[in-house]
């Protein structure tokens, strides 16, 4: 494949705890190569939340209260669980936060797709199937279902620079499943909007919906 060398360093190398099995074939495999986003176990926010919540009993306790110590506890607990869970971070699916150094603003993003069934989120630069290697002519943020596994080295059968001294980790799903790919661009809205629907430069699409809403009219 031309050209096959030149993928750019994408990331620092993480401890990837999945593993691809290798010993069994699925037709269906579709294996994408990208750059995982960090993973952040919510257990671990629990027992940071604990620590703290520790460091504060032991205060109050030294003062000589201990009934004083578990009200102001269980009152940061409810104030905590209150907070995660209005103010959109924490729910299912997808949620693309905005912050403008004030306050936060939230996008929930939905599918048709069962509880807790978006697992990851990675930027995808290119794709194997049914042996053959390819590249994403523009590199493709997606949400997945499963979590990225670490690359073995020749995983991808040729030397297409995937690897993961780069920062690349891999993730294999069937075909059928279901993705979300979150097309994002930064520039003026002169380019985004207004130089992008010219005419000429709208999809085809779009005239075809334009002329299918439009409204019928008698002929003269």
């Amino acid at each position: 494949m031309s050209g096959c060398y030149a993928n750019p360093v994408v990331g620092d190398v993480q401890e990837l705890k999945d593993r691809i099995d290798y010993k069994s074939y699925r037709p269906g495999d579709v294996r994408l190569y990208g750059r995982p986003a960090k993973l952040y176990e919510k257990k671990k926010d629990g027992k940071y939340i604990k620590d703290n919540l520790d460091d504060i009993e032991k205060k109050l306790k030294s003062i000589g209260n201990k009934d004083v110590a578990d009200d102001v506890g269980s009152i940061i607990l409810k104030i905590i669980e209150y907070m995660m869970g209005s103010s959109g971070i924490v729910g299912d699916g997808v949620t693309v936060a905005v912050f403008d150094g004030d306050c936060y603003s939230f996008l929930p993003v939905s599918m048709n797709v069962p509880k807790n069934y978006i697992n990851s989120i990675g930027v995808i630069y290119g794709y194997a199937y049914e042996g053959h290697c390819y590249k994403l002519p523009k590199p493709q943020i997606m949400c997945l279902s499963e979590r990225p596994s670490k690359i073995l080295k020749g995983d991808c059968g040729c030397d297409c620079g995937f690897d993961p001294a780069f920062g690349y980790a891999v993730w294999s799903i069937d075909k059928l499943e279901r993705a979300i790919s979150l097309d994002i661009r930064a520039d003026d809205l002169k380019t985004l909007v207004l130089d992008e629907n010219l005419p000429g430069n709208r999809s085809p699409l779009a005239y075809a919906q334009t002329m299918a809403l439009a409204p019928q009219r008698n002929r003269d």
